[in-house]
């Protein structure tokens, strides 16, 4: 069950503060909650849960502003919960009437709220979010005083002018304006996690089609094919692989057979080579894969006889380049493989809002220069 609340920003100063006093207006976390569409927001969020039966559900500001927070600051579920339990002005971010040293959910709840916005849902509040942005910063700019002063100086610098912000009237439709920064500190990547056992197994498919494709051009060669049963190979892969939990000692059993799978073709590749086998005739992708396959052997054999399970430059996938981890700040798991949806229209809307707040506090009378 949903109960539909008054999303109105509260007054900071009406805020209920226990130790007396009333919050900084300043705080960004009040310039975040003018910002957000919470109106449209309950829009999308309400229709999710029966409006007569059920538990009552928690509402849209809380659950989207608790993400935003998480996502903001960089923290796990559990410390997300810890912060807006001490912090003021976070809480009145969620629209909280007071301060309340009482946690407002449990951090499993944050699971849910994940589930509850789309990622349709998410582009368009990041569209909502930068319309009013955009908005605000107009109406800053707008609003600056004329500067008619005799001073030489004053006017040196580069003045901004609301041409800056609009879209020139005869500008042709068919061409792009203005332009756009996008921070990729980290590409996405549609991969599954890259277990020693898999990868092993996809080097040595790939293997044995380069050995049957050099095979081809003459019937001699076939005599260095390594005689193990590829069937056998494969599902001693799958024995393992199909597994829920398997132990250790069975994974490092699976991936020792796989590497000894492995080192007979790239023996047999290098007799095919000796023997007049024209390697030259394989396709660019798969001379690259080739050299993928023969730098990942070396890496899984330290890790698997050195025992550890780190390794600097270490390869996970054979056909992507550049796979790079991505830091989650989960506390099980410091890092993933895997896409982070809307990473640059997030961070370029969060630049956008410290920019505006940063011109509205230089507009304070009792600001210094």
């Amino acid at each position: 069950m949903y109960r539909k609340l008054h999303n109105g920003q509260l007054s900071i100063k009406d805020f209920h503060v226990p130790f007396g006093g009333t919050l900084d207006s300043d705080n960004r976390w009040g310039l975040f909650s003018s910002l957000i569409p919470w109106e449209e927001l309950e829009e999308t969020y309400a229709p999710q849960f029966s409006p007569t039966s059920g538990a009552p559900a928690k509402p849209v500001r809380l659950a989207f502003g608790a993400l935003f927070i998480k996502q903001r600051l960089g923290l796990t579920d559990e410390e997300t919960v810890e912060e807006i339990r001490e912090n003021a002005f976070m809480q009145f971010f969620l629209g909280f009437a007071g301060h309340s040293s009482k946690a407002p959910f449990d951090p499993s709840m944050m699971v849910h709220f994940r589930k509850r916005f789309s990622e349709e849902d998410l582009n368009r509040i990041n569209e909502l979010f930068a319309g009013r942005g955009k908005a605000l910063v107009l109406e800053a700019v707008a609003s600056l005083p004329d500067d008619d002063s005799d001073d030489p100086d004053a006017g040196s610098g580069e003045q901004i002018s609301l041409d800056h912000f609009m879209k020139p009237a005869d500008w042709p439709e068919d061409k792009n304006w203005g332009s756009l920064t996008i921070d990729a500190f980290c590409t996405p990547a549609d991969i599954t996690y890259p277990t020693d056992l898999k990868l092993l197994n996809e080097a040595r498919e790939s293997t044995e089609r380069i050995i049957d494709d050099l095979c081809i051009h003459h019937s001699d060669f076939r005599k260095y094919k390594p005689p193990y049963d590829r069937g056998r190979a494969r599902a001693g892969f799958l024995n393992v692989a199909k597994q829920k939990k398997p132990r250790r000692r069975k994974i490092k059993a699976a991936i020792r057979r796989q590497l000894d799978y492995l080192q007979r073709n790239l023996d047999a590749i290098d007799l095919l080579n000796t023997s007049g086998a024209m390697l030259s005739g394989l396709k660019t992708h798969w001379w690259q894969i080739l050299l993928v396959i023969s730098e990942l052997h070396r890496q899984q054999s330290i890790l698997l006889y050195s025992k550890t399970r780190s390794m600097p430059d270490r390869i996970v996938n054979l056909v992507q380049r550049h796979v790079r981890h991505i830091v989650r700040g989960k506390t099980r798991a410091a890092i993933e493989f895997g896409t982070k949806n809307s990473v640059c229209a997030k961070r370029l809307c969060l630049a956008a809002q410290d920019q505006l707040g940063s011109i509205q506090r230089s507009r304070r009378p009792d600001s210094t220069s």
